[in-house]
């Protein structure tokens, strides 16, 4: 015990590093097991290797869902990395000014985040509704009546209503992370700014912008992750099944339906293997996960370093 008394630090890591291990790495490692194996969740398991990974890829019906959940997901992604996270630095910039009312402002673009999933999504069919929703009778307002739809019925509209939804949901937490950076920047340096007669948009994207790069991909990560893990809004709105033509499926959905969900050929509590083949999916979706945020994690660490 002589070399822990040499490094009284390691009484410090120790809770935190046991905490870790045991509520991740643990889970990690236990699904990996699961996933070589034939199981039902209940029933003893058979070890089968990798064939739950080769039946994924070669199984039409499942790599048809796959190909589709993960699809939607990085749609998700690409809406909230353009459109999204802009409209978040845009807002956090206006707030950085302390504009009139500013603490106002970012309080009711925050308070999304204090409604229940279930409400949000409530809300959404309230809006888009194809008899008694605002949207339509917003447009029939304007005279644009023939524009009016069955919103939440076209499947081909089904991620973007859901995106929609993600997007006015979670866009004051960006906005929160984005404001906490700039108020990080020097003061000295925004009034040299000024003093050289900076414009406002020239400070922007000449001195904010680049002082708080690391966030910004630091939030890129966590927008890609999201997008990966999204589970709830899609559920509601399309239940396990995905919705019409599985027009909302995301790959959290995806890999429920298959070890919880319905009770088709390929999932639910019909399949010997749903458990096996559900964990199988899981985790090929941390690899995607991973792999990704730990190339980006790579180019930031990399431009932090130029």
């Amino acid at each position: 015990m002589a070399w822990i008394r040499r490094k009284p630090y390691l009484w410090f890591i120790f809770p935190g590093f046991a905490l870790y291990t045991l509520f991740s790495v643990y889970p990690i490692v236990s699904a990996i097991q699961i996933s070589l194996n034939t199981w039902d969740g209940i029933g003893a398991k058979t070890f089968v290797g990798i064939d739950n990974y080769v039946e994924l890829f070669s199984n039409p019906e499942l790599f048809t869902q796959l190909k589709n959940a993960l699809s939607h997901s990085f749609t998700i992604f690409a809406l909230n990395a353009l459109v999204v996270l802009p409209v978040q630095l845009y807002l956090a910039y206006v707030l950085y000014g302390q504009i009139r009312g500013h603490r106002f402002f970012q309080a009711m673009i925050f308070s999304p985040q204090f409604i229940a999933t279930p409400v949000i999504a409530f809300m959404g069919v309230m809006v888009f509704d194809g008899n008694i929703g605002v949207f339509n009778k917003l447009l029939e307002v304007v005279g644009l009546g023939d524009w009016t739809r069955p919103w939440m019925g076209l499947p081909e509209l089904g991620i973007y209503i859901v995106w929609v939804l993600v997007a006015w949901s979670g866009i004051g937490v960006g906005m929160i992370f984005f404001l906490g950076a700039m108020k990080m920047i020097s003061v000295e340096t925004i009034e040299a700014a000024l003093l050289d007669g900076a414009t406002y948009w020239g400070r922007f994207f000449r001195i904010v912008v680049p002082q708080i790069k690391t966030t910004i991909l630091n939030m890129l990560i966590l927008t890609y992750i999201f997008a990966l893990t999204l589970f709830d809004f899609s559920f509601i709105l399309g239940g396990a099944s995905g919705g019409i033509n599985r027009s909302v499926d995301v790959m959290a959905l995806f890999f429920y339906r298959i070890s919880f969900g319905d009770n088709s050929s390929v999932g639910g509590s019909s399949n010997i293997n749903a458990m096996g083949m559900g964990t199988t999916i899981a985790c090929v979706m941390f690899m995607i996960v991973f792999l990704v945020s730990l190339l980006q994690l790579f180019l930031i660490y990399r431009r932090s370093e130029d």
